[in-house]
């Protein structure tokens, strides 16, 4: 199994996940043009994708999710508040399938655990993802705060992508107004780099092969910042496991999650 993100920040936030030829997209925070231009990039036909899993539906993570679905005819999950705030064609309701945070499922080959996270949308989600082989991908973005229940999903898996949003002294003295510095920093936002920093030792594991830097924010983080933070941290708790980098204007390599 393998993982590249598309592109990650505030203007838009997307993955592909595949495994023994089989794919699956992780929200869909771009136009369908763009989605489709930015897998070619990869080296993924856009037709070989198999469905679609959303974790929230705020714009920067599923802007382009109903124009997707419907052009390549793709099935949708997400939880049931999720998939009730978006605006959805006529006829999408065959394609969307609710999944209830928690529960087990299998989609294209895959199976998907997601569990809930504190971010102010309608039902939002982190996701576990795991292959035949036994890989394990954790995916936490959008978290607000960290919680047991994310250390607890996350620990035993491969290479997890994590939310660095901010840095919470750019984030203090940037150009936003106070109530959305409030809304970003607080529990119901984005997870800073310290906060992210702070979770690390919770997902330390002999297995953990990579820590994937997600949902940058080009206003309020550095990348520098964010991949200092994390990478001493993974020091610290004895760890040697790489810091990988993500962008918004273009994709990432390639992670392998397990050979």
């Amino acid at each position: 199994m393998r993982v590249a993100v598309l592109g990650s920040g505030s203007a838009g936030n997307c993955l592909i996940v595949e495994s023994g030829g089989r794919r699956v997209l992780i929200d869909a925070g771009f136009s369908c043009r763009e989605v489709e231009a930015r897998c070619r990039r990869m080296g993924v036909d856009p037709e070989t994708l198999e469905a679609l899993i959303l974790t929230h539906e705020h714009g920067d993570h599923a802007h382009g999710a109903d124009r997707i679905a419907r052009r390549l005819d793709l099935r949708v999950f997400g939880t049931e508040g999720t998939l009730r705030a978006l605006s959805w064609s006529r006829d999408a309701g065959r394609r969307l399938q609710a999944i209830v945070s928690g529960w087990p499922y299998e989609i294209a080959g895959f199976s998907v655990e997601s569990f809930g996270v504190t971010h102010d949308a309608a039902d939002p989600i982190g996701l576990v993802i795991s292959d035949q082989a036994g890989g394990r991908l954790g995916i936490a973005a959008d978290l607000g705060c960290w919680s047991r229940l994310a250390a607890a999903r996350l620990r035993d898996a491969d290479v997890v992508v994590l939310e660095t949003n901010h840095d919470l002294e750019m984030l203090r003295r940037g150009p936003y107004p106070w109530s959305l510095k409030q809304r970003v920093a607080s529990r119901h936002g984005h997870l800073s780099n310290q906060q992210a920093a702070e979770a690390v030792p919770e997902l330390v594991s002999d297995r953990l092969r990579c820590v994937v830097l997600y949902h940058l924010s080009r206003t309020n983080n550095l990348p520098v910042l964010a991949a200092d933070a994390i990478g001493e941290a993974l020091d610290r708790a004895g760890s040697r496991a790489p810091v990988a980098m993500t962008e918004q204007s273009r994709p990432s390599s390639w992670v392998e999650v397990r050979q």
